[in-house]
């Protein structure tokens, strides 16, 4: 060939540079050789030692924020003080060393062994897997226990817990995930380690976020509360994670009804780890998208007010609810239930006997009386009876004389057929008016048996859609009852007709639904849908996303009546509470307000025990426009006036900065 035929010539540059070239190439041969053939199985179990695991990473859940941006819900730092056990493993097996079994050699030595003076050798045993395992487990716990005592003199504490358990299924299932020594550090902890400890022993600090609630059970029932989810996902998520971080899921409340959008999107990070598990490299590849926001109607001094007024005006072991709405846009100021329990316990440990009581259902920290349990409205239906009525040509000045019971007497009673229905109100003579001032039972008994009345009933009854969802976005709603058409042609009485003309019988409602009926005789006759989130929007105040509006004053039917018999019943309702001698609602009073009101109390039987609902609907002001609804329930009340009519007043001098010395209001604090 050419190049061999030049490197015969006698060039003695062109022959070293053709050695050279030709030593390279040998070179890289043998390199290739080694590096293909000797070092593959080499290669080969480090690939296969090595793996890549995926993380999720929560994303910061929303906040829920009252209609004056008072922050409800967020999340705050928790820190942790942690050990990612990778940074151990030389620790453990130097430990495993020192405590595993050995056998001392003792043979004849070469000569140079006996000059030497190493006349015996020492060689560990050899273990098979189900022995020499317990005696690893022996050596991280001996390991992890003298760093967790470390950790505790360096705090000051006499002493931290080592859960040998919690360490094994962490171990086992966890291993590239920082293990928690110290959960919930305090400042002073944080400070000491900081000071201490930092960079002296193989841990760190580690920040989580948390669900806080400043303002402890207030709103409670419509926060709801979360619960540990490490295995959610969302839509359009990967499922298949190695490792999850703790993430939370909402239960009831807003925290459930809007859970999708306070959660956010979670993010994922890429954790290289080798054989035995642990970490060696981490890198996000995809970050976590916070959540919204969600901003609600209440107004966080009204749910107080209400709730305080509740628990003060009800006393201990009573149950009761509040809701106050504005008449005009169904926005809700306040949605009241208690007792109420801290939904923070949920994140954090319910204390000692806490648990007990959220689970005893007699103790009742679960139930939503706003919006959950049902109830009969009692006299406060008399107000529906009262339209219907003079829709159908009632003459509100004509009189019903009401005959004496012969059982009680002053008292009045009714007898349809052989039933006899007692009347809280004396015997004696009754046109509208007076029977809503001391809530006749007789007279509207007369009035709903009267022909062409309780079919005026039953429609009026359908276009406030009682028996129906108000749709609110709680997880925690009753629809109640009301008879439909079938009910009333099949086998329907009289006595049947008289129980519902006074608020009993087959009907049920929530304070929820009385509040939308409210509203109606105050604005005029709209049945709203009631509003509890105005608004969803991005938690960071730089970013160009528009907000998710919910729209206001969303009419969903129309009562229908004559403007002038609702002004009848107003004038009616006002006299409720402003006739000193004979209104049962004169306790809801508030000098310089005019407040319309109904008193109401209905019977119920539990387990065979009879049992009283007591009930205060009422709008504010009398003079036009009215601006406020406020509903009061109390379950085994003495009644609706001497029991729930103070709550209401309660309500109105902070909806109206009544009643307060100065007009000043109380300072925002937790009111457990």
């Amino acid at each position: 060939m050419l190049v061999f035929d030049q490197l015969k010539k006698n060039d003695a540059q062109l022959q070293l540079l053709a050695i050279v070239i030709f030593s390279g190439l040998a070179l890289l041969s043998a390199g290739l050789w080694w590096v293909q053939v000797v070092r593959a199985r080499d290669y080969r179990t480090s690939s296969e030692t090595q793996s890549s695991r995926t993380l999720r990473l929560p994303s910061v859940r929303g906040k829920i924020l009252d209609r004056n941006g008072a922050v409800l819900a967020e999340n705050r730092a928790k820190f942790n003080i942690s050990v990612y056990l990778e940074d151990l493993s030389d620790s453990f097996k130097k430990e495993y060393l020192r405590i595993r079994p050995t056998n001392t050699v003792a043979t004849a030595a070469p000569f140079w062994k006996r000059w030497l003076g190493l006349s015996a050798s020492v060689k560990p045993v050899k273990l098979k897997p189900e022995e020499y395992r317990p005696i690893e487990w022996q050596a991280r716990f001996s390991v992890m226990n003298n760093l967790v005592q470390e950790l505790a003199r360096g705090l000051d504490l006499p002493r931290l817990p080592f859960d040998t358990n919690d360490f094994i299924r962490h171990y086992t299932n966890r291993l590239a995930l920082p293990y928690p020594i110290l959960k919930n550090a305090s400042m002073t902890d944080m400070a000491r380690f900081q000071e201490k400890l930092s960079g002296n022993i193989a841990a760190d600090l580690e920040i989580q976020s948390t669900r806080y609630y400043p303002f402890s059970n207030t709103a409670a029932h419509v926060l709801g509360y979360l619960r540990r989810d490490d295995d959610r996902f969302s839509d359009g998520e990967d499922a298949t994670f190695s490792y999850r971080l703790p993430d939370f899921r909402g239960v009831v409340g807003i925290e459930a009804g809007f859970d999708e959008d306070l959660c956010g999107r979670a993010g994922t990070k890429s954790v290289i780890v080798n054989n035995r598990g642990y970490r060696q490299t981490e890198s996000i590849t995809s970050p976590a998208e916070a959540g919204h926001n969600v901003v609600l109607t209440l107004d966080l001094r009204i749910q107080r007010r209400a709730e305080v007024a509740l628990r003060q005006k009800i006393g201990p072991g009573r149950f009761g609810a509040a809701v106050v709405m504005e008449v005009e846009s169904g926005d809700i100021l306040a949605l009241a239930s208690s007792p109420a329990s801290d939904p923070s316990y949920f994140i954090t440990g319910f204390p000692p006997g806490e648990y007990a009581k959220w689970t005893d259902e007699t103790s009742g920290l679960q139930k939503n009386r706003a919006t959950r349990e049902v109830y009969q409205p009692g006299s406060t239906f008399k107000t529906v009876v009262a339209l219907a009525a003079l829709e159908n040509g009632l003459n509100p000045h004509e009189t019903f004389q009401v005959e004496p019971d012969p059982a009680a007497a002053p008292k009045g009673a009714y007898f349809v057929g052989n039933q006899k229905f007692r009347d809280t109100a004396d015997a004696g003579p009754y046109d509208l008016r007076r029977a809503i001032v001391r809530s006749s039972n007789s007279y509207f008994i007369h009035t709903g048996l009267r022909p062409g009345v309780f079919p005026r009933v039953v429609e009026l009854a359908h276009r406030l859609h009682l028996g129906e969802p108000t749709e609110l976005p709680l997880r925690q709603e009753g629809t109640g009852h009301f008879p439909d058409t079938a009910t009333l042609r099949a086998g329907w009485k009289g006595g049947d007709t008289a129980l519902i003309s006074i608020g009993q019988g087959k009907v049920d409602v929530t304070p929820l639904q009385m509040a939308v009926l409210t509203s109606a005789l105050a604005n005029g006759g709209k049945v709203l849908w009631p509003r509890l989130v105005s608004r969803l929007e991005p938690q960071d105040s730089m970013s160009t996303e528009a907000p998710t509006l919910f729209p206001a004053s969303r009419v969903r039917d129309h009562l229908g009546v004559n403007p002038r018999h609702l002004q009848t019943l107003r004038d009616a309702m006002v006299a409720e509470t402003e006739d000193v001698n004979e209104g049962t609602g004169k306790h809801a009073r508030v000098e310089g307000l005019r407040i319309c009101g109904k008193t109401g109390t209905a019977a119920r039987m539990v387990h065979g025990t009879k049992h009283n609902t007591t009930w205060f609907i009422s709008f504010a002001p009398y003079e036009a426009p009215a601006r406020y609804a406020v509903v009061v329930m109390v379950e085994d009340g003495a009644s609706g006036g001497g029991t729930c009519a103070p709550v209401a007043r309660e309500i109105y001098q902070e909806l109206f900065n009544l009643g307060q010395p100065g007009g000043g209001r109380p300072a925002l604090t937790s009111t457990q």
